[in-house]
């Protein structure tokens, strides 16, 4: 027995090394999803259908574009809306054929939740629209309704003096939910009991001003937890000089804290472009930036490299490393940062600006739709596509049969006139983008207005439609075992 001690002592130091490096002497199992299962239910909510102030149009608008989706399969299912007045909220049926559109009626202030069951849950979308067409707020925002979530990201609101931006969280369930707001500026983060223990109510919006909780302070950065429950979360940043308006948008919510991003949609021409950086962390952020236009990708001499304190913001001018160019900027960091960009249409003279903000977003993944493809002034519908590596395509198709494809060279962006291709019959003039082939590409999708005035602009990231749901394997545990 003596000769076989020295095999049994190799087994067993064998068996804890199989022990140490996997934490189990039992065969590993795989955790891969086993299959998918379709989406039948989503929630969309429009936390600022906006009728406020005077001379301003809100209007939300979703649509179901399962018919432009060449994958899709025959879908069914209902779609109700609901506007989130608390207990004196109301629900009604829409018809999605294959839009349904609501306006804001006199000065109110309104966030509305759009409700689809059944398959064609995977295919609807929802925009909203906030136009103002004078007055000393004159502008054009718009963004997309999101689902519910626990955590939004935002970067650029101001609590300056001539700014009224305001957070809006819209609850959809029936039961409330805890919120708690952090926010940074160029100052550092902010701490104040107006966003550390909020309750926002069933079926209910809430919204505080930024000037609350950061007056008089510029470059705002805010991320919005939730305990329990979910909310969707919007920031309208509105800007006035005196009485003269300055422009506005709907600040798009941004991904989470990140060493790498891409901000793709500033457009073409020569008004003002910015970037601004927030870093949540503990310690300095450097950041280093590339920009990819019509002419292709490189680091501008301009601005090579910066740094973000910890618990900052910092705003750096793009103006001349876009050099009026179309484009998206590609940003690296050695430490997780959040980041939005902005874009100024100043057409000179006495004639009134506008601006639109822009957020690092993934890379088209799958069909992206859009609800609102019409300008309501009766301006354009431009898309702003960036391939920051390899040579991609696009295909535009909209629910009354268009079909067109679009190439973006090699580490190149492209800016399009797309108003002919997406005009229909229907009244918001819905439209899905797809990626072909495998480059990532990004979009945004821009309605733009050149009027007597000035400029009306706001921009909207495409966002791809939900994809089937991973299945998770199931695994036989003993110790759940019962009698």
């Amino acid at each position: 027995m003596r000769r076989d001690l020295p095999a049994l002592g190799v087994a067993l130091v064998a068996v804890l090394l199989v022990s140490f490096l996997t934490g189990s002497t039992a065969a590993k199992r795989s955790d891969a999803p086993v299959g998918t299962a379709p989406v039948t239910a989503r929630i969309l909510a429009c936390p600022v259908v906006n009728g406020q102030p005077r001379y301003t149009h809100g209007s939300a608008a979703a649509a179901d574009l399962s018919s432009a989706v060449s994958s899709a399969p025959s879908v069914t299912g209902s779609t109700v809306v609901t506007t989130l007045f608390g207990t004196k909220s109301h629900t009604s049926p829409v018809d999605l054929n294959p839009t349904d559109s609501l306006q804001t009626s006199g000065l109110h202030s309104e966030a509305v939740a759009y409700s689809t069951k059944g398959t064609t849950a995977a295919y609807v979308v929802a925009d909203e629209v906030i136009d103002t067409d004078e007055g000393r707020y004159r502008s054009l925002a718009g963004g997309n309704c999101l689902p519910p979530a626990t955590d939004w990201w935002f970067v650029g609101g101001s609590g300056k003096v001539g700014y009224t931006d305001r957070l809006f969280l819209a609850n959809p369930a029936k039961t409330p939910a805890d919120v708690v707001v952090t926010a940074w500026t160029p100052k550092g983060p902010v701490s104040t009991p107006r966003i550390s223990d909020i309750v926002v109510a069933p079926q209910s919006k809430y919204t505080v001003g930024v000037y609350a909780f950061a007056p008089n302070i510029p470059d705002v950065a805010v991320h919005v937890h939730v305990e329990s429950g979910a909310v969707t979360a919007a920031l309208l940043d509105r800007h006035t000089s005196g009485v003269d308006p300055e422009g506005g948008d709907l600040v798009p919510p941004t991904q989470p804290p990140s060493r790498h991003g891409v901000i793709a949609g500033f457009p073409d021409g020569s008004g003002p472009r910015a970037l601004v950086v927030a870093n949540p962390g503990l310690t300095d952020a450097t950041v280093t930036v590339q920009v990819v236009t019509t002419q292709g990708e490189y680091t501008p001499s301009s601005l090579k490299s910066f740094v973000v304190g910890p618990g900052t913001t910092k705003e750096v001018d793009l103006a001349r490393a876009l050099s009026g160019d179309t484009g998206a900027v590609l940003l690296s960091s050695d430490q997780p940062v959040i980041a939005s960009g902005r874009s100024t249409a100043a057409p000179g003279g006495r004639l009134d600006p506008d601006y639109f903000w822009d957020a690092v977003t993934p890379a088209i993944s799958g069909p992206a739709a859009v609800a609102i493809g019409r300008e309501p002034d009766g301006g354009q519908c431009l898309l702003l596509l960036s391939a920051p590596q390899g040579a991609a395509s696009v295909r535009l198709t909209t629910p009354s049969g268009g079909n067109h494809v679009i190439s973006v060279p090699a580490r190149h962006s492209v800016e399009l006139d797309v108003t002919d291709m997406v005009k229909s019959a229907s009244t918001t003039w819905p439209f899905v983008v797809t990626p072909v082939g495998t480059a990532p590409v990004y979009g945004v999708r821009v309605l733009h207005f050149a009027g007597a005035h000035g400029a009306l602009n706001t921009a909207e990231p495409l966002t791809p439609l939900p994809g089937p749901i991973p299945l998770p394997p199931v695994h036989e545990d003993p110790r759940l075992a019962s009698r």
